[in-house]
């Protein structure tokens, strides 16, 4: 006779999961170009694997570039444009909501540009030493062992940690050193932003399929 236990415990086991399989899978941005040495890690993978155009990925995953490499994606649901530059480590979780996705990016180390468009739901960039919060704008997070250098694009950017919060625009540099410390703005320096490359216009196109197995087109500029 089986033990009425043991099967409500084996039901719990894989009701988990399948609900871990089920958000596993769904696709939350798509890689648009890679260069070089481009991984990623998720709890699904026994090691890192190599990403290339098409890629998608999911929420929760870990991207990270080696030396003289570089990454662009777009998240498929507001076409949002981050972009990776070599040496960095970040890691993408999506929150769904009714009035739309919460997105944040943890930025270990290294630079990355973010430029938000059709925005739907919150964005931040978090790092050791303080949070960004976007809406509708472009901005660039370099983070390295001194601390966080944020260089304002377009828009304006909201820059937290213990102390207050700060305004970020364009032409502007905010400079944190620890969550503990001031935010320093003044104006970016010549030559002090991050360099990301070609960043002229682009056609993409990828199809793929929606929670109802439906096929669709994703087509974007990309700079």
């Amino acid at each position: 006779m089986i033990n009425r236990n043991y099967v409500v415990r084996l039901i719990i086991i894989l009701s988990v999961l399948c609900h871990g399989i089920v958000l596993g899978t769904e696709t939350v941005a798509v890689v648009l170009k890679a260069s070089g040495k481009v991984q990623v890690s998720r709890d699904s993978l026994d090691k890192p694997v190599q990403v290339k155009r098409g890629f998608r990925l999911q929420n929760g995953d870990q991207l990270e570039t080696g030396k003289n490499s570089s990454v662009a994606l777009r998240f498929i649901d507001d076409a949002s444009l981050v972009r990776l530059r070599e040496n960095t480590i970040c890691q993408f979780t999506l929150d769904k909501k009714d009035t739309g996705n919460d997105k944040s990016i943890f930025l270990e180390v290294g630079a990355i540009l973010t430029e938000i468009t059709r925005q739907k739901g919150e964005f931040q960039v978090a790092t050791p030493t303080s949070v960004a919060s976007v809406k509708g704008t472009g901005f660039i997070t370099d983070h390295g062992g001194d601390g966080t250098y944020y260089h304002g694009e377009s828009g304006q950017v909201g820059i937290t940690n213990d102390t207050g919060e700060v305004i970020l625009t364009l032409g502007f540099t905010v400079f944190v050193k620890s969550r503990q410390s001031p935010l320093e703005l003044r104006k970016t320096l010549p030559g002090e932003k991050p360099d990301f490359g070609d960043r002229d216009e682009k056609l993409f196109e990828m199809e793929f399929e929606d929670a109802d197995g439906k096929t669709k087109t994703l087509k974007f500029k990309v700079k």
